[in-house]
């Protein structure tokens, strides 16, 4: 069944009202667009939604893989959503998740990270723009000095190495940049479940 893209879109401009649950709309409540979200990760019970940031993110998708605009979706995301997912995601997976982690002298922020195993995955979310290879170089080069700090600075936490990651909401034409992991969220999930089986071809503070 064909899904009207514009039911996902107003669907997805409910969450910026401050409530709890999304009644879905008569006028799109069929058997084949309850079946589409729910294939997509979205539990619906009594024709309502939580509004939580993993639904959101996860209807944000479905909208632009039936497409709406990527930047017409991604002005309706913000990035608490899209951190909030990520730490989710790997909270499921039974990663320690910090997220906006501070580190001081000098003063950097990391979006999130998620320790498992003596391991640190150290996520820089950038949640909607296309960068060119040279962008992403300094995307990378300033998450890697993120990552060095984090593992100088706290020694207490036993952790053995460290691995900086982008997250990006659109797929990017660079799997990689200098070693460093670059993965649509679509894709996170599948990337943390097969993390320990491509580990070794990462860059490791």
């Amino acid at each position: 069944m064909k899904i009207n893209p514009n039911s996902l879109l107003s669907l997805l401009k409910e969450f910026d009202s401050n409530i709890n649950k999304i009644r879905i709309k008569n006028n799109v409540l069929t058997i084949g667009f309850l079946d589409f979200l729910y294939t997509r990760g979205v539990a619906i019970r009594d024709k309502q939604i939580d509004a939580s940031s993993y639904n959101k993110i996860m209807i944000a998708l479905a909208a632009v893989e039936c497409g709406i605009d990527i930047l017409t979706v991604c002005k309706l995301i913000n990035w608490k959503d899209f951190e909030l997912f990520a730490s989710e995601v790997m909270k499921f997976h039974h990663y320690v998740v910090y997220k906006n982690y501070r580190i001081k002298n000098p003063t950097r922020q990391i979006d999130v990270i998620g320790v498992r195993l003596q391991n640190a995955l150290v996520i820089d979310c950038k949640h909607w723009r296309r960068n060119s290879y040279p962008e992403m170089v300094g995307v990378v080069d300033k998450q890697k000095e993120r990552g060095t700090l984090f593992m100088k600075k706290n020694k207490s936490m036993e952790i053995e190495n460290a691995y900086p990651i982008i997250i990006t909401f659109y797929p990017n034409e660079f799997q990689s940049v200098n070693q460093v992991p670059i993965v649509p969220i679509s894709s996170f999930n599948s990337f943390l479940i097969d993390f320990d089986n491509y580990k070794q071809n990462f860059f490791r503070i």
